[in-house]
Formats: C-alpha cells, structure tokens, sequence
C-alpha cells in the first residue's frame, strides 16, 4: 500500500475529477450561503461552472445533473423541431444561458439563481458542439481544472 501518490504536475497533489467536483461543490454551497467566503452573481456562475465541468469529466454520480438537464431540453423538444417553443436548437438554448448570465440584473439573478443557470451552461455548450464559440469556455475550464489537480 503506497500513502503517496505521484504528484508530478498538479498543484494541490493528486486530486482526481471526483475530488475537484466534491470540493468545488463544497465551495459553491458554503459561497452562496456566506461562509467565509461570499459569493455574488459572478462568482457564483464562475463557481458552478467549474463545478458542472467537473462533474461531466468525473462521470458516476456526478453525472446525473447533466442527465437532468439532457431530459429536460429533450422533453421540451429541442433539436427535434415540434416542441413547445417551435424549432429550437440547443445552439439557442447555449445563446439564451448565455444572454441570462451576461445581461440578467442581480436583482433577478442572485447568486443561487446565477449557479443553477450556470451549472445548466456547463452542460448545454459542449452539447453545442465542438466547433460552436460555446466550446471555448468549456475547454478553458477544462484545461484549468486540468492544472489544478486532475
């Protein structure tokens, strides 16, 4: 039994992706409650957006928020064209999540409500596809939670 384990090239030691998704959960729910550390709008939605990132890359349990949201977009029919909205593909959901977490004021978009539409984008932009603007800022939080200690 070995109690170290390579730590080469990652920051905090080896953490895993089951591990990142378990902290930055803890963080995300002790910063919107006000812990010590206190979230706004933005940090919340950066927060939960990590948060979602990881959770696709540690698979098992932490997939099932994105099943959630898979179920969701597919009864509400988007990318079939006859659901309730009309033709809506998930390139407009991406653009609508977007829109809500740049234009939205705090108001109507606190912390906990900032979370949620963000954690939602972490899993609707890869969905996107690859070649989509909605890729980048899921290979960026890719590559960061990468270096940090995947």
């Amino acid at each position: 039994m070995y109690l170290a384990a390579d730590t080469s090239g990652a920051v905090f030691g080896v953490l895993g992706s089951g591990g990142i998704a378990l902290c930055l959960t803890t963080l995300l729910i002790f910063g919107i409650v006000g812990g010590r550390v206190t979230f706004r709008q933005t940090g919340a939605a950066v927060c939960a957006f990590l948060a979602g990132t990881s959770y696709v890359a540690a698979g098992k349990i932490w997939a099932n928020p994105g099943k959630v949201v898979e179920q969701g977009l597919t009864g509400l029919g988007v990318g079939t064209g006859n659901g309730p909205f009309g033709a809506v593909g998930i390139g407009a959901v991406a653009l609508l999540l977007g829109l809500i977490l740049v234009a939205a004021p705090p108001k109507w978009l606190p912390p906990g409500r900032a979370a949620v539409v963000a954690m939602i984008a972490s899993f609707v932009w890869p969905a996107a596809g690859d070649g989509s603007i909605w890729a980048m800022p899921v290979q960026f939080a890719a590559a960061v939670l990468m270096m940090v200690g995947a």
